[in-house]
């Protein structure tokens, strides 16, 4: 790495593409109302445009500049990395965490998210030309996916509270996706991209074509379509094996394996060998290769932007957008989950030892024999023979805006009115899962009296019932797997219903006698409803599908908010000595929840600038955010979890951590011959579940900054801003580390977290059938907290017309980044784990030079994630993750005003990503690494064109 390091900071520099990663940055002019940048005076914009108009606020005034940072990511930068998605580049942004995207697979749901300060993406506001844009589901997140790429014009990012100005989900920030509204002609963009490994293969083209309506108004229409390919990690030889966190060599599949492996109460987990007789020595299934580590998608939409001047005083606007993504994920085939099943001794598939293990009592007195002399025995087999799980996600999103803007009867004031409707709905159809009704009543095998097999009951016969034969060593028949295999539905429908009004302009009445402009004033209301509708098939809302669980409808559910605020700002000095601008701030908005009452957010800030080219800004923001749908009414929920180390599990459980145990149901003789097993491949079950009572989550966040450019140096600016962010009453689950910790550190059977643990009475386990696992339901419990520091340089000389190069570079150091639960405070700045789950780095950056020559742009990008080391809830063999380092190409060709080629190299050294097994406990491991964070596909070769008619 080294070596590398070296040879690039000495390596001749490559062009101006991605120097706007760096805030501040310029672009072109920006839509009203939404967050923007600062505007550095140089002769050579990103955008090739004006400098845009510093804001953050609903006050449209150039002199008044936002006391909050906010960083601008132009449209070029995208296409100079071959965007398809929009998340893409945003997390490679040093100051976004990994949110879902197309590494997620397990978990995942199809959907891509954006997550600021790693707070969680539900706790970022995405909007869309400076309006709110639609959650997916009930969750409360925004699917990026349903953004159209080709129209976007810059990507604008205020980091920080804005909950004043802008309303509910702000807390970490805002993401402002600014497109394109007054484009003229007709413009084609496409691109592909294939990995060095010959697949993952991406294909995306737009078309765009404007037109102007007279001299008044502007129509803007756009289609697109995009594929992206699977991969699975049986193709990477680095991620095709479930490696045992521990030691990083042996193979720790999963237990529900094949062939079948059975719980059996007082021995232990037994597998069946070729012979029939049972071992103890179970050999895992390697769910790896199955898995996707790069998952497959298919999206294509339009959208019409307009807008007409109705009068001279009056413009109409608004869109209308469609976009429909299908992704697809699979998962390891299904298995019988360690679930109990009553077994009768006279099954004729039971082999001699088979039966003498789960029914000779005088050798094992601990069997579960029921009353009517079946035995009690949890069963972990893999369905191999039924192929993967395979889950289809197939979203629909349509969203219609329109609006009035204008002048507000010559006041001096503007006016902003509109109206949006939006709608969401995500169909999910689950694969290739197991019934566990009809797998009990085939397991139920008898004689028929003639030499064959048949199920017991009759009217199970009745309904097709095909015995199965779980306790052979061979595969099982396919008439059987048909009686017992089934699919699910999910159907996720959203709305979202805005209607808002607006007035902003000066205060002439109010002005400083040291400045030359008076103050402004923003005020408004603001109407939102929410609504939610999950509907699932009978056989999922049953709670019978063994691996999918147990979903549930949550039928038009929804929640509306009222809202009035005022924003004010105003000059206080201007154009003095040593005073060139002296600015202060001011904020509030009331929102009034049908859920969950009335509560406040408040800013009060300022800006200072003692000569030209030098700014001082701070900030305070009161952000709040009201719990979502899904976290007030998810039924509690069977799903899966992570944890590394069950305390009663293996041998040497003693002393108070026995007791504890005792109280839990562990029997005696499981602790004393260590026959509780720990988590396998560090999964185990966990309830979920939303909770009624929750109250909104309220933050407080500061910053304090200096904006630095030079007038001697033209072309250079540089920014470095002080963040703190603090959330009360934050909404969490508890994790399952969590609750055991909480648990076993009291020493209190009686604890109401020891209350939360429901082990599987065969074993004394945390798997099992579905009255077994963790609690994690959704509670007020926890304090969040994150601060550090974000650097931005940029530095560009000369003309797109002649030699021109730029230095670009944002960086963020994390300080703390914390959440408290119960007095107990989990660090994660610099780690990863079972508690802090995907590395939360102190150090990222991305460092860009560049240079061209009229018509030949080069660019090379330096992308670095800072070094992480294992939580104190971790303890494997990767201890240590070491900084890593990832080296982007590309060259921009410019043949003529029609035609554009961009050639790259993505990862060009081909980086491996690091290994840290299967088993850690952090649940977004998948492949053996953290492949939303680190670049499981390798090196990757992508191709553009873009053609202006």
């Amino acid at each position: 790495m080294t070596k590398t390091f070296t040879y690039y900071a000495g390596a001749a520099g490559m062009a101006l593409a991605l120097a706007s990663m760096a805030s501040p940055a310029l672009a072109q002019d920006a839509t009203p109302a939404a967050p923007q940048a600062d505007a550095p005076s140089a002769d050579l914009g990103a955008d090739g445009g004006a400098p845009i108009i510093v804001t953050g606020s609903r006050i449209e005034r150039p002199d008044l500049t936002a006391s909050s940072p906010v960083s601008v990511i132009s449209a070029d930068t995208m296409k100079t990395v071959n965007t398809v998605t929009v998340e893409q580049i945003l997390q490679v942004n040093p100051q976004f965490a990994s949110g879902l995207g197309a590494s997620s697979n397990n978990p995942g749901d199809g959907s891509a998210t954006v997550d600021l300060r790693g707070l969680g993406s539900k706790r970022t506001l995405v909007l869309l030309n400076g309006k709110r844009l639609p959650v997916y589901d009930a969750s409360g997140s925004v699917d990026v996916n349903q953004v159209p790429t080709a129209l976007i014009k810059n990507v604008q990012v205020l980091t920080g509270g804005a909950s004043a100005v802008y309303g509910s989900d702000a807390i970490s920030g805002v993401v402002n996706f600014v497109l394109d509204d007054k484009f003229t002609g007709l413009k084609l963009d496409a691109g592909t991209q294939v990995t060095g490994y010959g697949d993952g293969a991406m294909y995306n083209a737009n078309l765009v074509g404007g037109i102007k309506l007279g001299d008044r108004g502007h129509l803007v229409v756009a289609g697109n379509y995009s594929k992206r390919e699977g991969v699975k990690y049986a193709s990477r030889s680095f991620a095709n094996r479930t490696l045992c966190s521990d030691d990083l060599t042996q193979m720790c599949g999963s237990s529900n394996t094949t062939p079948t492996a059975f719980d059996i109460p007082g021995a232990g987990r037994q597998q069946i060998q070729a012979d029939g007789t049972l071992s103890s020595n179970v050999a895992g299934y390697n769910f790896n290769p199955i898995n996707y580590a790069q998952t497959p998608m298919e999206r294509y939409g339009g959208m019409a932007l307009w807008n007409y001047e109705v009068s001279d005083h009056v413009e109409m606007y608004g869109w209308g957008s469609y976009q429909h993504v299908k992704t697809v994920q699979t998962l390891a085939p299904t298995a019988t989950a360690g679930f109990r099943f009553n077994i009768s001794q006279d099954n004729p598939y039971l082999t001699d030892s088979e039966r003498t293990a789960f029914f000779d009592q005088a050798a094992n007195p601990d069997l579960r024999i029921n009353a009517d002399g079946t035995s009690a025995i949890g069963i972990r087999r893999r369905i191999t023979e039924i192929g993967g799980r395979i889950e289809n996600h197939s979203s629909t999103t349509w969203q219609v805006l329109n609006g009035f803007r204008g002048d507000f009867f010559n006041t001096g004031f503007k006016f902003d009115t509109s109206f949006q409707y939006a709608q969401v709905h995500k169909h999910t159809l689950l694969q290739n899962d197991l019934s566990y009704n009809a797998l009990s009543e085939a397991l139920d095998a008898v004689s028929d009296g003639s030499g064959g097999v048949m199920c017991r009951s009759a009217t199970a016969r009745a309904a097709g019932c095909v015995p199965i034969n779980l306790f052979a060593y061979n595969g099982i028949n396919r008439q059987a797997l048909s009686y017992v295999a089934q699919n699910a539905t999910q159907d996720n429908r959203t709305s979202q219903l805005v209607v808002e009004g607006s007035l902003s302009g000066d205060l002439k009445f109010l002005q400083s006698p040291f400045a030359s402009a008076p103050a402004a004033l923003s005020v408004g209301v603001d109407y939102r409803r929410e609504t939610a509708d999950t509907r699932v098939s009978g056989n999922y809302a049953s709670g019978d599908l063994i691996y999918y669980g147990q979903g549930f409808d949550i039928p038009n559910k929804s929640y509306d908010v009222k809202e009035i605020y005022g924003e004010f700002k105003m000059p206080l000095v201007q154009d003095k000595p040593w005073i060139q601008a002296l600015d202060i701030e001011a904020g509030y908005r009331y929102s009034h929840y049908s859920t969950s009452g009335g509560v406040s957010a408040f800013k009060v800030g300022g800006d200072y600038a003692p000569v030209e080219g030098l700014k001082f800004r701070a900030n305070f923001q009161r952000s709040v955010r009201a719990p979502n749908l899904y976290e007030l009414y998810l039924p509690r929920t069977a799903a899966t979890g992570s944890l590394q180390s069950d305390p009663c599990a293996g041998a040497g459980v003693t002393g108070s951590t026995a007791t504890m145990c005792l109280a839990q149901g562990v029997t005696q003789n499981e602790l004393a011959r260590g026959l509780v097993p720990q988590p396998t491949a560090g999964q185990i079950n966990i309830f979920t579940g939303g909770n009624t009572a929750l109250k909104p989550e309220k933050s407080n966040t500061i910053t304090v900054g200096m904006v630095l450019e030079p007038r001697r140096i033209r072309g250079l600016s540089l920014t470095v801003d002080y963040y703190d962010i603090k959330i009360s009453n934050a909404i969490v689950y508890n994790s399952p580390t969590t609750v055991l910790d909480q648990c076993f550190g009291s020493n209190n059977p009686a604890n109401a977290y020891c209350q939360m643990i429901h082990r599987n009475p065969l074993d004394g386990s945390l798997s099992g059938d579905t009255t077994v696992g963790v609690d994690t339901l959704y509670d007020n419990v926890a304090v969040m907290r994150t601060r550090g520091l974000d650097f931005g340089l940029n530095y560009h000389r000369g003309s797109l017309s002649g030699f021109h190069y730029s230095f670009g570079f944002a960086g963020t150091y994390v300080f703390k980044n914390f959440q408290q639960i119960d007095g107990v405070t989990y660090e994660c700045a610099g780690k990863f784990g079972a508690q802090c789950d995907m590395p939360t780095p102190k150090w990222k950056h991305v460092a860009t030079f560049a240079f061209g020559i009229k018509n030949v742009d080069l660019t090379t990008r330096w992308r670095l994630i800072g070094g992480v080391k294992e939580d104190e809830y971790t303890d494997i063999q990767k201890s240590h993750i070491p900084a890593y380092h990832y080296f982007d190409e590309t060259a921009n060709i410019r043949v003529n005003d029609k035609f554009t080629f961009s050639f790259g190299v993505l990862n060009m050294f081909n980086t491996k990503p690091p290994i840290v097994g299967d088993t850690s406990g952090a649940t977004s491991v998948q492949g053996s690494t953290y492949s939303t964070v680190y670049d499981v596909m390798g090196r990757t070769l992508f191709a553009r064109i873009t053609a202006d008619f």
